[in-house]
């Protein structure tokens, strides 16, 4: 059941990206940002003589994995890059539809580690 929900969650992510892939990688973007400030960075760009600010992609830094959407032409491009000390040792470019799931799975065992520390700090703290 499980699966069938991941794939239909990335279905609608990947048909509203098609859409208005600029504004809605914008809104992506800026969520993730708002979610997990420390490890998102927003890619944007401004024109020479323009006041407004383009969203050109997102990075979202993972462990040793530094996860990457970007714009290209109108068409969405995502990679993972092992990263190990701040040194990129391999990138590798994944279909968009991939990468919104490998990138739901790594938060989901983030969240769940946090949970459980929280819970062994809460553990020993309450003695």
């Amino acid at each position: 059941m499980t699966d069938n929900l991941n794939f239909d969650i990335q279905a609608a992510w990947l048909r509203r990206f098609k859409s208005d892939a600029e504004s809605n990688l914008r809104a992506f973007a800026l969520r993730l940002k708002e979610a997990l400030p420390e490890l998102v960075t927003v890619h944007e760009s401004r024109g020479l003589f323009s006041r407004s600010v383009k969203t050109r992609g997102v990075s979202v830094e993972l462990g040793e994995k530094r996860y990457n959407l970007e714009i290209d032409g109108g068409r969405l491009k995502a990679s993972i890059a092992m990263v190990v000390h701040g040194v990129v040792l391999n990138t590798k470019s994944v279909d968009p539809a991939e990468w919104f799931a490998r990138l739901a799975e790594e938060t989901r065992k983030a969240s769940d580690y946090a949970r459980a520390l929280s819970g062994s700090l809460g553990d020993f703290m309450a003695g």
